[in-house]
């Protein structure tokens, strides 16, 4: 067995071995973001392991986050997964970072840490001096067919109760690069980068609130874990808040969702409870994040 650097000409192998090996995310079905797509803070490094000429793991570290480590089912047991995940460790003490993370890479995430469902993988991760780090985090499930809370007449019904509040609710256009500037002087954070990657979406998978040409709030679909159909990011600034925007934008962007997808995940929730009360949680998922210094 050997690891060593992985690149984007092996990128069906790789998604082969997510495939496989993930049954707790959808890994496989973002291989290309995960693996090789960058973060605000740059490009990942990625490996593999092979057996001979077979690639049966895969690993990409970005900044102090382990973004994905998977070892296919056939070759686990055979010291595979910690030959990785060593390979992670060292990566990112050479860049320079003092404690390494669990999946939560700001910007590119497959999830905001590990499915709390995946017992054996939390277990084999301490068993190598890895601790949980904080409270389990949640994402929330919405079903947007069938829900009659989300339907393209209710979206229009808040648009139009917006506008009557002075407020122009539209779906942001995929130039429209003043919109990265203003989230970025309101909330700054990975949420610019996030918003860049679902313009590009077709159709724009943001959608926006101004009052007299000015940003008051935004939401977007597929900006992380693009052509999974997750929301997020979303946020109003203060001085608009309580005036509707943030139930006009969530229902929009479900009714986009809608259309290839069964059900939309929101990732990371703040107030569960304006999620339930807007369009119904169908179930939710709770995460663990795990740490380790290096």
């Amino acid at each position: 067995m050997r690891v060593g650097p992985l690149d984007r000409s092996q990128l069906a192998e790789a998604t082969a071995v997510l495939a496989a090996a993930c049954a707790f995310d959808r890994a496989a079905d973002v291989a290309d973001e995960k693996l090789f797509d960058p973060s605000p803070r740059g490009l990942p490094r990625t490996f593999g392991a092979w057996e001979g000429e077979a690639l049966v793991g895969v690993a990409a570290v970005g900044g102090a986050r382990i973004r994905v480590l998977a070892v296919a089912p056939t070759a686990r047991g055979r010291g595979i997964g910690s030959a990785l995940l060593a390979a992670c460790e060292v990566d990112a003490k050479a860049a320079g970072e003092t404690t390494l993370r669990t999946l939560d890479q700001p910007g590119n995430y497959l999830a905001p840490g590990i499915d709390e469902a995946n017992a054996e993988t939390i277990a084999w991760l301490e068993r190598r001096g890895w601790v949980r780090a904080s409270e389990p985090r949640m994402n929330v499930l919405i079903d947007v067919r069938d829900n009659p809370r989300v339907s393209a007449e209710r979206a229009e019904y808040l648009i139009t109760a917006a506008a009557r509040r002075g407020y122009e609710v539209r779906r942001a256009e995929a130039d429209e690069i003043e919109l990265l500037a203003a989230v970025a002087t309101e909330f700054g954070g990975a949420w610019p980068f996030e918003l860049e990657r679902a313009l590009r979406y077709v159709p724009t998978g943001v959608h926006v609130a101004l009052k007299d040409g000015i940003y008051c709030a935004f939401a977007a679909h597929d900006g992380n874990n693009q052509g999974l159909g997750w929301f997020g990011p979303t946020g109003t600034w203060p001085a608009h808040r309580g005036q509707g925007l943030g139930e006009a934008l969530l229902v929009a962007c479900l009714v986009d969702v809608a259309v290839t997808h069964a059900q939309c995940e929101v990732a990371w929730i703040g107030p569960r409870p304006f999620y339930d009360k807007v369009a119904g949680v169908a179930a939710d998922r709770r995460f663990v994040l795990l740490t380790r210094a290096l």
